[in-house]
This record gives structure tokens, C-alpha cells and sequence, in this order.
């Protein structure tokens, strides 16, 4: 039986192994401090800097996030200084060039969407809380970041779309401006009193609390067809939002169909 080969464990460079492990451990401890002092200092004091200053939350949340980019990239910095890697930044331009062209065609989705994010965060009139449509879709912007743009529809569900979608779509803001015009039309039949009908949708107008007197409510025919008058009634609301959309048209409906039961006018069943 021949005997195994022996092994001199003398040969074994136990020093560079020992010194490699040393610099790994004194780059992970450095970079966890570093990036921690930077997450509960400088973080919070951009926060608050921020938040003493009339600065849109949309622009606020990206100048958070691109602070956590710049702690991540300075622990990192320092952390491959201390572990005495700090050459290992030295790259050639060339090199550089030719990992920008391949990062490049790899990534142009990413690339796409963090443009498209810089428009979102720069376009005033596009802010977190704000109701959009868009396509198929709507909801209330809840946050954006630098690849996407997180949308809460009205049913409780958090739609993630990329930021491309949104920058090279039609977007509807439905809160935008201020005040804003609501509009309804009811069908009636076309022997109706069109005058007393249109008088009945301007008082139910009037009448709601939160519908602005100027610009005035207002009332037109806009169809005639198959023995029935299409009217549609008119009015503006100020700082108009999903909630007070959905609660305004609600109590204005109502109004309406107590006024037009009390004159004996009829709606039909699909008004």
C-alpha cells in the first residue's frame, strides 16, 4: 500500500493569507461606519434641511436619495483607503470608455428610466400626492425614484411603473390646477321643461357648500336623441382632490335626484 504524499504546511504563506483577511476586515468595519455615521447624521440633517425650506416633495425625496448614493460612495471610498485599495480606483480612461459603452448597451432600459426620472422630479407640475391618469391606469403618486415611479390606486394596489412609461406617455394631473370644473349630464325626456330642469341643476349647485360661486354654475343642452334632452350641468371647485372629487359628485348626484323627484321629473334607470 503506497503512503499519501505529505504536505509541509511550512510552505503555506499564512502571512498573506492572514494580511488579505486583515484588509478585508478593515474595510468592512470601515465601511459600515462610515455608511452608519452617514445614515444617522448626514441623512437626517439634509431631511431636516430640506423640510425648513418650501421645496416640493417630489424634488426633496430625490435630493434624500441622491445624499444615500453620495454615504455610500464616500464609505466606500474611505473604507478602500484604509484597507490601502485605494489604487484599485485608478482606472485607465481607456478602460473607463470601454465599461461606460458596455454598461451602456446593457443597460439602456436603466438608462431610459433614470432620465425619465430626472424629468418627473424636475417637472413642477408632477408631485408626490398628486391624482394622475394615464393609459388604462390611475392613482395617487406615493413616491419616485431614480428607475420607477410608485402609483396607490384606488383600490389599496401599489402599481410600480417605470419612469420611461410615465415620461414619454399623456398624463393626466387631475389636481394640478385650481379651481377645477366638474361636469355631469342627465338625461331627460325631451318634453320635459328644459328651463325648469336646467334652473333645478343650478340650484342643487349652488346650494353645495364647497361649489364656488364664481366662476358661476352653468347648464347646457348638449343632445337630443330618441325622445330624450341630454343636460349637463356645470360648476368649478377649489383645491380639488380624489376625496373631495368623489365626495362633491356624490352629494351634488343626490341633490339632484331629490330635486328633480320633488318636481315629477323622472331620470332614467341608467342616469
Amino acid at each position: 500500500m503506497r503512503t499519501p504524499p505529505q504536505v509541509d504546511l511550512s510552505d503555506v504563506p499564512v502571512d498573506g493569507y492572514l494580511a488579505v483577511l486583515w484588509d478585508v476586515g478593515v474595510f468592512l468595519v470601515t465601511f459600515a461606519a462610515v455608511y452608519a455615521v452617514g445614515r444617522r447624521v448626514v441623512v437626517p440633517l439634509a431631511e431636516r434641511a430640506l423640510s425648513t425650506r418650501r421645496i416640493q416633495e417630489t424634488v426633496a425625496s430625490a435630493v434624500v436619495k441622491l445624499v444615500h448614493v453620495a454615504v455610500a460612495v464616500a464609505a466606500l471610498r474611505v473604507a478602500l483607503d484604509a484597507a490601502d485599495y485605494g489604487h484599485l480606483l485608478s482606472i485607465p480612461p481607456t478602460v473607463v470608455a470601454a465599461l461606460t459603452v458596455a454598461v451602456g448597451f446593457a443597460s439602456r432600459d436603466i438608462a431610459s428610466n433614470l432620465v425619465g426620472g430626472v424629468f418627473i422630479v424636475t417637472d413642477p407640475e408632477f408631485n408626490i400626492g398628486d391624482w394622475i391618469r394615464w393609459q388604462d391606469e390611475e392613482g395617487v403618486i406615493e413616491d419616485v425614484s431614480f428607475r420607477v415611479t410608485r402609483v396607490r390606486t384606488f383600490d389599496n394596489e401599489l402599481l410600480t411603473v417605470p419612469n420611461s412609461q410615465l415620461a414619454t406617455s399623456a398624463v393626466v394631473n387631475a389636481v394640478a390646477k385650481s379651481p377645477r370644473r366638474l361636469s355631469h349630464t342627465f338625461h331627460v325626456d325631451d318634453d320635459e321643461d328644459l328651463g325648469e330642469v336646467a334652473a333645478l341643476l343650478v340650484a342643487a349647485a349652488k346650494g353645495h357648500d364647497d361649489v364656488l360661486d364664481r366662476p358661476s354654475p352653468t347648464v347646457r343642452v348638449v343632445e337630443l336623441d330618441d325622445g330624450r334632452a341630454g343636460v349637463q350641468a356645470r360648476y368649478w371647485i377649489d383645491r380639488p382632490s380624489r376625496e373631495a372629487f368623489v365626495t362633491i359628485r356624490s352629494e351634488y348626484l343626490e341633490a339632484v335626484s331629490a330635486r328633480f323627484r320633488d318636481a315629477g321629473i323622472d331620470l332614467p334607470q341608467n342616469w
